[in-house]
């Protein structure tokens, strides 16, 4: 299997995380979208994952349109291995 298929963009590695990120974190219309839309709304988020008080706390700006989509989608993730 070559390592990317032709017409694709994504290798493999990104679509199967992709598919992982669907099936553990999404719901809804997100967790049937599509690559692109996944990209667009959640992968290029103005976000920051960062230490504070000996915490990791996920900054998101206020306003932002899907911010409660990704923190949600955080939150389901966190809830898998709170360590």
């Amino acid at each position: 299997m070559p390592a990317t298929a032709p017409g694709c963009t994504w290798p493999p590695t990104a679509v199967s995380v992709l598919s992982w990120l669907r099936r553990l974190a999404l719901e809804g219309d997100l967790a049937t979208a599509e690559p692109k839309t996944l990209r667009f709304r959640l992968l290029s988020a103005p976000a920051r994952y960062v230490r504070h008080a000996r915490q990791r706390v996920l900054k998101i700006p206020t306003g932002w349109a899907w911010a409660t989509h990704l923190a949600d989608a955080f939150a389901r993730l966190r809830a898998l291995h709170p360590a």
